[in-house]
Parts: C-alpha cells; structure tokens; sequence
C-alpha cells in the first residue's frame, strides 16, 4: 500500500510512516514499523503483529494473511520466518526472495494392535458417544454448543446431531484405516470391507446406514480440550464415495493429533467390545474403564452420565449400570465388581502385557512421588506418545 511503503525511509525517519498510518497499527507493529524504518528496512511483517496489522503493512487480501500467519506458526523458527517470508504485498522477502512454505512432516497415528482399537480419551472418558435408546435413536437430539458430560480435565462443547455408540464403533474403525496414511491425506477403503470388519452383513440396507453415520461423523463438530491440548473441528472432514465401486476417500485433520499426543489417548480391546453385541451402555462403560488400570470406586451416577443415559428414573439407571458391570464381566474385562449403595467398584482384568507394564512402572516411581495416594493408573500413563519437536533438538 503506497502509505506504509515510503520511498524515502531512511535510518532515523520516525516521521516516514505518517501519524494515521501509524494509528492503524497495534502498539507492538508501531513499535516494529519504527525499528525497520529506523534501519532503513522496507516495512515488514514481524511475529507479534496482529492480523490487521499484516493486512496493512503487507497490502495481501486477509484471508492470505491470515493463511501466512498460520504458516508462520507451525514454523520451527516463527520469529525468523515472520521476517524473511511474510515481507512485501508481492509474497516476497526484502531481498526479493521468492516466498516457499516449508513442507510440512507427516504424522501418522501407527500405535495400537490389529486386535485393539483407539481414539483420544476425550471421546472415551465423556458422554460425546451415548449410549442412545431405540427411541432415542430415531429422534436424535440436534446440539448446538452444548456441553458434554466428562471426567476433571476433560472439557468439550458439540454442535451437531447426536452421536452414539454404533457411530463409535464406526469411527474407531476409520481411525484403525487411517494408521496406513498420514494425517491429511484421503483414508481409501471400501464399503463393503468396513461392513465386514463391524461384523455387519453386506447388503444395501447397511451400506446406507453406514453413509448416514460418516455423514454424522463429518457434520458433527467438536470443541474438546483435554488439558492443556485443545482440538476443535470436525471428527471427519468430509470425502467422496465411488457411486459404482462404493469405495469411499474420507480425510481426518492433521490438527487433530494434538488429541493424540503425549498420554491423551487409550485402545480398547475389539474382542470384548464385539463380545458386548448390543449392550450400548456396557460398551461405553468399557471403552471408559479401559483408559484407566486400576479404576478407584465409581459413583453409580457419574458412570450414568458417561453412558449418557437419560432415564429419570434412579433405580432403573442403577439396574442398567449394574447390568452393564455383569456383561463386561461375562465378556472376561472385569474379574468382578463390588457394589456398595450407589457406588461400585470395577476390578479390570489385567493382560499379562499390563501387568509388566504396571511392574515395571512401580519399579521407577519414587517412594515418594507426586501421584497422591490411592489414584488410578490411567492407561494411557503406559502409552507411547507423538514425538514432539522439543525431542529433535
């Protein structure tokens, strides 16, 4: 722009911006501007600035500002990055270099057995996936920003259709494809292996279903923050379907790993999900129970609130939650559980794997380390996690 680029800057010209132009700017990009024209540096960009403050000095349309900035971002060195690429309206540094974003690494979600199945705690430790009715299926509630049920730490908002735990089971099955390809490029299966690995017959009946749940799946969005991680979006981004083939292409967004990192995500097993059949709040209950090794007393309540259960009536949600406890139990998760009022407690059945793990972690804790007493082991405390670009250096 002709006022925020003058042709006589030169160094100790404070005045070569005039005060107007200068107004437009935050505090931090008048302080930046002086700098560059006290140098005698042509007007730049620099990491601090706002984005009105880009759109100014750099004369690009907002929405490329805006897409610059969060290039900048995810930039190693954003200080360096802001000053060499985001420079001129033309896309080019102050030394007349051609912009060129930095390629991005791919990241892959390569973590858990064929036998197993994962996602993000925030999806197993809330009620983003109820444990919905036959009733309350053919009449989904539509949310709009409306808060989640889910344990301390864990905060999520969903705008969309209900989901629930067929949806689950359709999305821990796209999330298993999308091992073999990094995050951001087209997932590719067909439909009619995605029926078979839900133990589903193949017939046009299910193939429509399972359209109407990706459908779900991509329309529904997020805002879910598990600690100090904080995705928001959707779960599936979208893709498109072979008419003739029924082969489908769907995307899951690069952003979402953030749900993946550190200990922010456990597995479940298939079998005792599949084993489950139709006991919607046993396999809610169970994929909840598995982010954790040695779960500590439960309120009867709050595991009715993680199943979504909606009933009013107390004793018939007490019935159902205890009910869940003996199927889980029959399907070899649990070793047993003991009830006591309105609380129970579940006793997981370890694998041989888990108990050298929960050995071997004990061996390492201090005598007097900073888990307070009698806490649970959460299962993802065992978990492998995303390197981080603080490990390279």
């Amino acid at each position: 722009m002709a006022q925020s680029k003058p042709e006589n800057a030169v160094p100790g010209n404070r005045l070569a911006l005039s005060p107007e132009a200068q107004n437009r700017l935050s505090i931090f990009g008048r302080v930046a501007v002086n700098a560059d024209l006290m140098q005698g540096k042509p007007l730049r960009f620099h990491e601090g600035m706002t984005l009105d403050d880009a759109v100014f000095i750099t004369g690009l349309p907002r929405n490329e500002a805006a897409r610059r900035i969060r290039e900048m971002q995810k930039q190693t060195d954003p200080k360096l990055y802001a000053a060499d690429y985001l420079g001129e309206a033309a896309g080019q540094n102050y030394a007349g270099q051609e912009w060129q974003p930095k390629p991005a690494e791919a990241i892959h979600l390569a973590f858990w057995g064929e036998d197993y199945r994962a996602a993000p705690n925030a999806i197993f430790r809330s009620a983003l996936f109820p444990a919905l009715s036959a009733n309350e299926k053919e009449n989904r509630r539509y949310l709009k920003n409306e808060e989640i049920f889910c344990v301390a730490g864990l905060k999520i908002f969903f705008t969309g259709e209900q989901f629930d735990q067929f949806d689950l089971d359709v999305y821990l099955e796209v999330l298993n494809l999308a091992r073999r390809f990094a995050l951001g490029e087209p997932v590719e299966f067909s439909a009619h292996s995605l029926l078979k690995a839900l133990g589903l017959p193949t017939g046009g009946s299910n193939h429509a279903r399972l359209h109407s749940v990706l459908i779900r799946l991509c329309a529904g969005v997020i805002d879910a923050t598990d600690h100090e991680a904080r995705y928001f979006g959707q779960l599936l981004h979208g893709g498109i379907r072979d008419e003739i083939t029924r082969n489908y292409k769907l995307r899951l967004n690069p952003e979402f790993a953030v749900l993946f990192s550190a200990s922010l995500w456990s597995k479940i097993d298939l079998g005792i999900r599949r084993a489950l059949g139709k006991n919607s709040t046993a396999k809610s209950l169970h994929a909840y129970y598995s982010t954790h090794i040695n779960p500590l007393p439960h309120n009867i309540e709050t595991l009715a609130n993680i199943a979504g259960l909606t009933n009013s009536n107390k004793w018939q949600i007490k019935a159902t939650v205890l009910k869940a406890h003996a199927a889980m139990q029959e399907a070899g998760f649990l070793s047993g559980h003991t009830v006591r009022g309105d609380s129970v407690q579940a006793e997981i059945n370890h694998t041989p794997s888990q108990n050298r793990a929960i050995a071997k972690k004990a061996a390492k804790e201090p005598k007097t380390g900073s888990r307070r007493r009698n806490a649970p082991t959460l299962a993802g405390d065992l978990l492998p996690r995303l390197p981080s670009p603080k490990d390279k250096k």
